[in-house]
């Protein structure tokens, strides 16, 4: 069943200003850490799946250059209103991120990120998923929801969501060049995965 975002967030009553950003900033601060570990200043990363681009917005106010994808246009309108307060510059393009390899080039961007994302597929659709992400970036840093009491509590919104453990992500993602994990609390109980390409 196709999930309607738009209104999820809608329903949430979402209101961006500049509080908001400041915590969702504050929020993403060790997330924001591990992309300044392993990329150079301003380098340009490519945000998967940004639904109200609460993560775009705390990456482009660390100062790297972002480029936002959704393929839901209602989500993506959304997201141009929230940069815009935010006062960030951002290139959002409606696009679905199983499709990237035909819009962009290989190592157009240093770095793919998405939090929230990869939880709501299985794990066939994860590993072709990244192997696409991995054809266009040397690097992925994402961020998914773990299995915990907390987390279980939390989403209760009928979403389908995979809450796995730390040991059971790691399993999937075996076959992965993973440089290293961070288990942290955000809104919920989260693992942060580094993905690098194994090409050098």
């Amino acid at each position: 069943m196709k999930i309607d975002w738009y209104k999820h967030y809608r329903d949430k009553n979402l209101v961006y200003n500049k509080k908001y950003v400041e915590e969702n900033l504050n929020l993403d601060k060790l997330y924001l850490e591990l992309l300044d570990k392993y990329l150079k200043p301003k380098s340009k990363i490519l945000e998967c799946g940004c639904g109200p681009a609460r993560t775009a917005i705390s990456i482009a106010k660390k100062g790297f250059l972002v480029t936002a994808i959704d393929n839901d246009s209602k989500m993506l309108n959304f997201a141009k209103d929230n940069a815009k307060i935010a006062n960030m510059d951002i290139n959002f393009i409606l696009l679905d991120y199983f499709k990237i390899k035909n819009h962009f080039k290989k190592d157009q961007f240093q770095c793919i990120t998405h939090q929230g994302v990869l939880e709501h597929h299985n794990p066939k659709k994860i590993i072709k998923l990244l192997k696409i992400q991995l054809s266009i970036s040397k690097f992925i840093i994402v961020s998914v929801p773990l299995n915990t009491p907390f987390n279980i509590k939390y989403f209760e919104d009928k979403i389908h969501r995979n809450l796995w453990t730390k040991k059971y992500w790691l399993k999937i993602l075996k076959e992965f060049n993973i440089v290293e994990t961070k288990t942290i609390k955000q809104r919920t109980d989260n693992l942060i995965i580094v993905i690098k390409r194994g090409d050098n």
